[in-house]
């Protein structure tokens, strides 16, 4: 067997080409980073960098860059298609779909606390008209490759849909909770056609419909989980007789419904009274601690000085 260290920049590229059939990625890409090390000539250069750039994307799916740089060495390429183990690729068609993923992936991970949540549900509509309009019908190729899976880019334009109606959801959530369950709807129906059941949408859409008279001011409030919490409580059978239109405990008698103004009230008392209680036991705890030392150190003086009169 002839090492690889005396291979020509061909031979490492068939090899490499090999290695990708039997799926030995990371093998593959060693070769093809030689054969370009050994390529005099650069002709075998831009299709090894390619190679290399793709099978990268097996270990990174989440990874932006990766993506871009697939996408860029893609084009570099000079050719219409693109071979990589067993398939055969266009090369424009790859190279979009890598830029799409990198799209993706970006809008995905734009931060969508309260404040931002209206501004990523905008960025995430909007690449969804891109999946609708450029890959609706087509199958994602590197899916294929890498998994086997079939999956068209209509899946990853609902994805998107769902997901920007949820962030609509919780932009409107604490102002407007009734619109805030209108978006999850939306969000249901669109993961409803993916396939998936949508129940945590469902649950949302109940929590947020939901109305309730706080139990300890009487005030109303829509929204639950935002605007008014169920706290456990024990209920008296005399305290249980309806007088409100809307509940003010739960069904079971279990948990008594609290305003957020309220709860936030106790909660935050109850908090103080134990970091109270926290603070006194850790300066006993403190003062024990040095209490046991003194004596320890007095201890160990006796000890020192016995041991020296003898």
């Amino acid at each position: 067997m002839v090492l690889s260290f005396f291979k020509n920049d061909n031979e490492l590229l068939n090899i490499a080409k090999d290695l990708v059939k039997r799926k030995e990625y990371s093998k593959a890409i060693n070769n093809l980073e030689k054969a370009i090390d050994k390529d005099k000539d650069g002709d075998i250069t831009p299709l090894c960098k390619a190679m290399i750039a793709v099978l990268t994307l097996h270990d990174q799916r989440s990874n932006i860059k990766a993506h871009t740089d697939a996408s860029a060495a893609l084009k570099n390429l000079g050719s219409d298609t693109f071979e990589l183990g067993l398939s055969t690729f266009v090369v424009a068609d790859l190279a979009l779909e890598c830029d799409m993923m990198a799209e993706f992936i970006r809008v995905r991970s734009l931060p969508g606390e309260k404040d931002s949540a209206k501004t990523k549900g905008d960025a995430l509509i909007e690449c969804a008209k891109k999946f609708q309009s450029q890959m609706w019908n087509k199958n994602m190729q590197l899916v294929e490759f890498f998994d086997g899976i079939t999956r068209d880019g209509a899946k990853y334009a609902l994805m998107l849909m769902a997901e920007a109606n949820e962030s609509y959801s919780l932009a409107e959530a604490w102002l407007d909770p009734k619109k805030a369950a209108e978006f999850q709807q939306l969000a249901m129906n669109y993961r409803k056609q993916m396939g998936e059941t949508g129940e945590d949408n469902q649950r949302k859409i109940e929590s947020y419909s939901k109305s309730a008279t706080c139990w300890i001011c009487g005030r109303d409030s829509t929204g639950e989980g935002m605007h008014f919490f169920p706290m456990s409580s024990d209920i008296s059978p005399q305290a249980r007789e309806k007088k409100d239109i809307l509940p003010v405990a739960d069904e079971g008698y279990q948990s008594i419904y609290v305003c957020r103004a309220c709860y936030t009230a106790v909660s935050r008392k109850s908090d103080e009274i134990s970091k109270r209680y926290y603070d006194a036991s850790i300066r006993e705890l403190r003062a024990a601690e040095a209490r046991l030392e003194s004596q320890i150190r007095y201890l160990e003086s006796r000890i020192n000085s016995i041991s020296y009169n003898r």
